[in-house]
């Protein structure tokens, strides 16, 4: 097959060539400079850290000016369109606020690594190319560039065996699911013939005026399903979702950070794409293993997170509990249920950068310049007598992220449990609602440490700094402004939809 690249291929692509030729420069600097005598062997982590915002901003600069209008580019492997264009822009603006969030924890925990900035970009190519695929090919492609990056970025403090043991169980995990990706891909292809999303639907669509749902092929079927367990371990939603809390527990809080707040977005947007533009005909069979994970997920979610000490294997199943709310839009599978699942989304990110601002800033001073991250949940104690503002900030976070009125979480929930009230899905309504009921009570129970118990020995905590305070500032005031007037956020979410 010759694959011709026209000028037009490359316009499309320019924001993804920007960054790629930006890697490679901030490579050849950080190596030349760091490995310099003349120099001193400086450390370049917070000068590589800043230059990443300086790209990013150019990169969405790019992506402004960019066209608007649909396209399919590199012969139908991805695609460009309004709506996708300013889910770009919502994760460029996501990775800077991110990288003021972390540039000085990774500083405080002694990582003098450049490179994990330019793992970052590489991590940031890889989801503008997951976004953009249009073929089965290329979301194998695609995922393993991003998941190739996640294997470093889980390991990269060498010196920690915590650090060591989760990337290895999160490598060999992740190699197996995307095994179960590839023989899924590959069972469709055998069948088909066909890896083109469009193709795929034209072929399905001609399929059912022949056949019965029931009486389809066992490799599309299998391959269907592959597929969805695949995106399913990606997501760490239950019942695959066994790796999450150790890996959660392993790696450095950074990086915990960046598995959160985009593996989850990227994947689900690569979810919509799939099944909307290809396999939307066999929604009947692919809805039954969405909704049974999404049960899954609540359940397990919920009541193992009750018995966690720990603030980031609690974080890890507090995670899984809101995949289950976010399982059930992706289940209604129309433009209201995709509407809901990126409201639902956007407040989970805002929500994901107030816990972890807050977080990165509880770090207790043990002795003269030797401090450490909090790690247990009873750290959280007094907390509103030594760092009040903070103990402020948390305690709206969770009290959205728990959906009390009239906080931005409760709109997101409501939001979805509208749509499946449209789908006639009462019976999961009638779930969903009483687990949220339940989960509000581990959030509680956080408060309640920081504001009512009592310790005989204050713990002294480091003040937070100005970035990762203007990013939990932005974080509460979006969820706590939000009531005033939701519409903003609402219309602008649904204008990105229709699309």
């Amino acid at each position: 097959m010759n694959i011709l690249i026209s000028m037009i291929d490359i316009y499309l692509f320019m924001p993804e060539l920007f960054i790629i030729f930006s890697f490679f420069i901030l490579l050849i600097y950080g190596v030349s400079i760091s490995t310099n005598k003349n120099y001193g062997y400086p450390v370049l982590l917070k000068s590589i850290g800043y230059l990443t915002i300086i790209v990013f901003l150019f990169t969405l600069f790019f992506l402004i000016k960019s066209s608007d209008f649909s396209s399919v580019y590199f012969s139908n492997f991805f695609f460009s369109n309004q709506s996708l264009k300013w889910i770009k822009i919502t994760l460029l603006i996501i990775s800077i606020f991110y990288i003021f969030l972390i540039i000085s924890n990774i500083y405080l925990e002694k990582l003098n690594i450049f490179e994990f900035f330019l793992l970052f970009l590489l991590t940031i190519l890889a989801i503008f190319l997951i976004i953009s695929t249009f073929d089965l090919i290329s979301i194998y492609i695609s995922l393993e560039i991003l998941n190739l990056t996640f294997y470093v970025l889980a390991t990269i403090k060498r010196t920690s065996e915590f650090s060591t043991e989760a990337g290895l169980k999160y490598f060999i995990l992740g190699v197996f699911s995307t095994g179960i990706l590839l023989f899924g891909i590959s069972l469709i292809y055998g069948y088909t013939g066909i890896t083109n999303f469009t193709d795929l639907n034209i072929f399905i669509q001609n399929l059912i005026e022949n056949k019965n749902v029931i009486e389809f092929p066992i490799q599309l079927l299998l391959g269907l399903v592959l597929i969805s367990v695949a995106f399913f371990f990606k997501l760490s939603a239950a019942p695959f979702h066994m790796w999450s809390p150790d890996v959660y527990e392993g790696t450095i809080t950074s990086v915990i950070a960046l598995f959160t707040i985009f593996t989850k977005v990227i994947i689900f947007y690569l979810f919509i794409n799939l099944f909307n533009f290809a396999f939307y005909d066999l929604f009947s069979i692919w809805q039954k293993l969405v909704i049974f994970c999404a049960f899954f997920s609540l359940f397990l979610g919920t009541f193992i997170a009750f018995i966690q000490t720990k603030f980031k294997r609690f974080l890890a199943y507090s995670s899984i509990n809101h995949m289950g709310f976010i399982i059930i839009a992706v289940s209604s599978a129309n433009c209201n249920g995709f509407y809901s699942l990126f409201f639902y989304i956007i407040i989970y990110i805002l929500i994901n950068l107030g816990i972890f601002s807050s977080f990165f800033s509880l770090r207790s001073v043990t002795s003269y310049k030797v401090n450490k991250q909090a790690r247990y949940i009873n750290e959280f104690i007094i907390l509103s007598k030594t760092q009040p503002m903070v103990a402020f900030s948390i305690l709206i976070i969770f009290f959205s992220i728990a959906g009390i009125p009239p906080l931005a979480g409760f709109f997101a929930k409501l939001i979805v449990f509208l749509t499946c009230l449209e789908n006639s899905s009462y019976s999961l309504v009638i779930f969903s609602i009483l687990i949220s009921c339940l989960a509000a009570f581990y959030y509680i129970r956080i408060i309640k440490i920081i504001y009512f118990d009592n310790f005989e020995v204050w713990p002294i905590y480091l003040p937070i700094d100005k970035l990762k305070a203007n990013v939990l500032s932005f974080s509460v005031l979006s969820l706590t402004l939000f009531c005033l007037n939701p519409n903003l956020i609402i219309n602008i979410i649904y204008i990105i939809v229709i699309m």
